[in-house]
């Protein structure tokens, strides 16, 4: 936001990226209660205080379940505040499920949902099939988000989170494939650092894939439990870190944390 149309515009901050931006995203996802529940109402609020800060804002299966014509009206009300509708991974890994790929695109298109997420979270995909997702979905016109990463860890899932020379192999071949950014699921980093790893393997993959072209996941839940994630991506990579997963309702607190004004980063991120 311009110095002029802010209160304390004596107070400095870190500079932004400015939309439209290629690094430095917020994406908003505020998990199946906001998406099924939120009204225009709602919308509007959220549009008004912070469409300057959202980038881009999760959608997803829950939309089946809502009337078309509002999900058409909240659709074009983000497209019109300048940010992008992004159809979550599990709803594209459901028509890859059920072998319907053709009419996702379509109805994509239909949509003017124009930035999609290809992930293998639930779904055994390997990776050259994955790759050649990204490239088919890259043809058809789409920003391309790949997610990386298991859910269900240990809960019908898989045993372990994937090693970090895997993390890192996968992530280079789907920015390979056409991958706008590559989405680190939140439920791996989470595995590293309740089983002792720690954040330290965050910084070899973002050593080795370039930290521009990845998107850090946080948790849904308390603040509590999300700003810790969101101290160490800002404080290791800068204000200007890729930040996914965030609830509307926190996209404030996390440009505060970005901006250094903080408690966790007060005087820690440099303020020009």
């Amino acid at each position: 936001m311009p110095d002029a149309e802010r209160i304390f515009s004596f107070v400095r901050t870190p500079e932004r990226t400015r939309k439209p931006r290629t690094y430095g995203l917020t994406m908003v996802s505020g998990g199946d209660y906001w998406l099924a529940v939120a009204g225009m109402n709602w919308l509007h609020d959220l549009v008004d205080w912070g469409k300057q800060y959202i980038d881009y804002y999760k959608v997803g299966h829950t939309m089946i379940f809502q009337p078309k014509d509002l999900v058409l009206k909240k659709l074009a009300l983000l497209k019109h505040s300048g940010i992008e509708p992004y159809l979550g991974g599990n709803t594209t890994e459901v028509a890859i499920l059920q072998n319907s790929l053709g009419s996702f695109f379509d109805e994509l298109h239909r949509l003017n949902i124009v930035a999609m997420e290809v992930s293998s979270t639930v779904l055994p995909l390997t990776v050259d099939e994955k790759a050649k997702l990204i490239e088919k979905a890259r043809g058809q016109g789409f920003t391309v988000f790949a997610e990386v990463g298991k859910k269900l860890i240990g809960q019908g899932g898989p045993k372990t989170r994937m090693t970090t020379s895997d993390v890192i192999q996968e992530m280079k071949a789907c920015l390979s494939a056409g991958a706008f950014k590559v989405v680190y699921e939140h439920t791996e980093i989470e595995d590293l650092v309740r089983k002792g790893s720690g954040f330290e393997p965050l910084l070899e993959i973002a050593a080795a894939v370039s930290v521009e072209k990845v998107m850090f996941e946080v948790p849904h839940g308390h603040w509590h439990e999300v700003s810790p994630y969101a101290t160490f991506y800002i404080l290791q990579f800068g204000p200007n870190v890729n930040i996914g997963d965030v609830d509307p309702e926190k996209v404030i607190g996390m440009e505060s944390l970005r901006a250094g004004l903080s408690a966790k980063t007060l005087g820690k991120v440099p303020a020009v």
